[in-house]
């Protein structure tokens, strides 16, 4: 991971010297976002394996979110006079989505029974990203922006889920639960395995567009604020040094 970190950095740096002053702008950010990434994959693949919870019965609940900090370093091919730029960042993610489902039936000798499950996936993958950005207004102190990027990360994440049937049998409750967890690459197995082909994706795949508010603390530093579509909707702010 450090080597993929240094080389695009290295790169970078060595081409500093090219240009000329307030081409270049480092900064680092934070980011909150709900998301809905992979609920569909989870729901037709790994649902129906869970032992007490029938998908067929009634449908699992996947309610997600996520956050990220990232660090981005930014080239303004003309410098001062241009709105243009270009950028690359470093982002550490965590995603965190919530399963929830119970229903009521019959067993096949009528007794009554209540069926339960909830659980977690946890995501938490690295990733780089590539933006391309216009700032509107550029020479005022507080202006706005629109962007594009798009980027992949590594899939890295587990899914914990708990599941419970208690039964009424003459009167008397019988519970049965079982604790069951997949990795990632569980869940790419279980895909295969149903569907006959390897998960069509073997990365995280990262789309962004965004609009935000840039101004201008003191000269070369900068706060930003932005809302964007982020494989979900993402709220962020940073902070940017301009050199």
């Amino acid at each position: 991971m450090r080597k993929k970190i240094f080389l695009p950095v290295l790169i970078f740096l060595l081409f500093l010297p090219a240009f000329s002053k307030n081409n270049w702008e480092i900064g680092t950010h934070y980011s909150y976002w709900t998301i809905d990434m992979i609920s569909s994959f989870v729901e037709d693949s790994l649902t129906p394996e869970i032992e007490y919870y029938d998908p067929s019965k009634a449908s699992l609940d996947f309610t997600s979110e996520g956050n990220n900090f990232g660090f981005e370093l930014r080239f303004f091919p003309a410098g001062d006079k241009g709105s243009f730029s270009i950028g690359i960042s470093y982002e550490r993610n965590n995603f965190k989505a919530r399963v929830d489902g119970s229903y009521k039936d019959k067993d096949d000798d009528g007794n009554d029974y209540t069926a339960t499950a909830y659980g977690t996936l946890d995501l938490v993958p690295h990733s780089f990203n590539f933006s391309i950005r216009w700032d509107l207004w550029p020479k005022a102190r507080v202006h706005p922006y629109i962007g594009f990027g798009f980027g992949f990360g590594q899939q890295e994440g587990i899914l914990t889920i708990h599941s419970k049937l208690v039964t009424n049998v003459h009167g008397y409750n019988v519970v049965d639960e079982s604790d069951e967890s997949w990795t990632f690459d569980d869940l790419k197995d279980e895909y295969k395995k149903e569907e006959g082909k390897d998960f069509p994706v073997g990365f995280f795949p990262i789309i962004h567009f965004s609009f935000g508010i840039r101004g201008k603390i003191v000269d070369h530093l900068y706060l930003l604020a932005e809302v964007a579509v982020y494989d979900g909707m993402i709220f962020r702010g940073g902070i940017a040094y301009r050199f």
